[in-house]
């Protein structure tokens, strides 16, 4: 029931943005109002997404979100810090409400996945139960994380590309710099912890289970080695951050894009 819910509400508010724009006479306003419509359908989807994958968490193991309203904050105030350092530095940088609109949509869109993507971290750090089980739940929590960084990475890449192609006479370099920019930078600082979180989860499981420092031949140091090498794959350990964000290639589209815009003639802003 949430998911249309969610999808409806975000829908309208996409289309009042669109339909009361100004700028329908203008060149590619048609490309603009898809991009934008695109965005807020998108963001109600990955609300519900969001939600779903929380109660998915919480299943796995117990949180609560009162606990992670501080590294919340903490990703608002950079976020904020972010958009004021940039304002000041270029005062000529501004967007329309309809501008902000669809950037407050797709924040509040991916609010539930950000807010799982904490908890995904602060679960990973004490995993319950024997072995079998931890492994289970490593697994879990990484496919869970995977899941939600190309959810959340589209919103971004959405946003910049609908604020990027907006009509009207503003200045889009920015724009697209500010939530391009800062849009992937905050989905990074929601990601790489958990995935740091996890990855240390795993190779303390990997130590707990295979250790070498106590093989006193060669024939165990090789079976061992080759059991942990295994494991490891397992929980993906050897992955590297690059790695994943190439995989996520939503999250790294919105900085190219922000990056090309800023050495494009012209500008444009929101509608």
């Amino acid at each position: 029931m949430l998911r249309p819910v969610a999808l409806v509400t975000a829908l309208a508010l996409g289309l009042a943005i669109v339909l009361t724009s100004a700028n329908k006479a203008a060149p590619g306003w048609e490309v603009w109002a898809s991009l934008a419509v695109a965005l807020t359908a998108a963001s109600g989807t990955v609300f519900a997404y969001g939600v779903q994958r929380w109660r998915e968490l919480t299943a796995l193991r117990p949180a609560r979100v009162r606990e992670l309203l501080r590294p919340l904050g903490a990703l608002f105030l950079v976020a904020l810090l972010l958009i004021v350092l940039t304002l000041v530095l270029s005062p000529s940088t501004r967007a329309g409400w309809r501008g902000w609109g669809l950037s407050t949509i797709a924040c509040v869109g991916a609010l539930p996945a950000t807010l799982t993507m904490l908890g995904i971290r602060r679960s990973a750090g004490a995993p319950d139960g024997g072995p079998g089980t931890q492994v289970a739940m490593l697994i879990a929590f990484r496919r869970l994380l995977r899941r939600l960084l190309g959810a959340v990475g589209l919103l971004v890449a959405l946003a910049t590309l609908a604020l990027g192609a907006s009509p009207a006479p503003l200045s889009s370099r920015g724009i697209v710099l500010i939530f391009g920019g800062t849009g992937s930078l905050l989905v990074a600082l929601a990601y790489v912890p958990a995935r740091a979180a996890l990855r240390e989860a795993a190779t303390r499981l990997c130590d707990d289970l295979l250790p070498l420092g106590d093989a006193d031949d060669a024939a165990t140091v090789l079976i061992r080695a080759e059991e942990r090498a295994k494991l490891e794959q397992v929980l993906e350990v050897d992955h590297n951050l690059m790695t994943d964000l190439q995989t996520g290639l939503v999250i790294l589209g919105p900085l190219l894009s922000s990056a090309a815009a800023a050495f494009l003639p012209g500008s444009t802003g929101s509608g």
